[in-house]
């Protein structure tokens, strides 16, 4: 892990703004600790170090929380196309996320999924199914089509 860069804006004698990049290598990931690389997405904190012109400082643990997370990806098939309305569309897929044991991306089982529709001239989405990947990843529904869209 390396910081890439650290910004503080002013925004008044006792208060900053501060915002910080850090670069995660994840072929790096497995020397970090020596734990499950993969166990190592999860919640993480931010800890802060302020240094005062004065010489005096204050160090804070836990000053905020975030969520580190492995990259995962989602293919999708809908068959026939077009389909008619009334018809049924198939959609299959797969949930993959990524290892950081051996930078491959590997079934994501459990993981709930929701297939949205968005009517021709809409603006916005309407979800039309849910449902549960299996354990490795594969995802399958079948809607009936209502209206021309995406």
């Amino acid at each position: 892990m390396e910081w890439i860069d650290t910004s503080c804006v002013k925004k008044s004698t006792t208060t900053s703004d501060c915002t910080a990049t850090m670069y995660v290598d994840p072929k790096a990931m497995p020397y970090v600790s020596g734990r499950d690389p993969d166990g190592i997405a999860g919640q993480w904190q931010v800890n802060a170090t302020v240094n005062a012109n004065d010489k005096d400082y204050w160090i804070s643990d836990r000053v905020a929380l975030y969520q580190f997370k492995r990259a995962a990806t989602l293919t999708t098939d809908a068959a026939p196309e077009p389909v008619g309305k009334g018809k049924k569309l198939t959609v299959k897929g797969k949930l993959s996320r990524a290892s950081w044991k051996d930078l491959e991306y590997h079934g994501f089982g459990g993981q709930k999924v929701t297939l949205q529709f968005r009517k021709a001239g809409a603006t916005s989405y309407k979800n039309v199914a849910t449902v549960k990947s299996s354990a490795s990843g594969n995802l399958r529904t079948a809607v009936t089509a209502s209206a021309a869209g995406t």
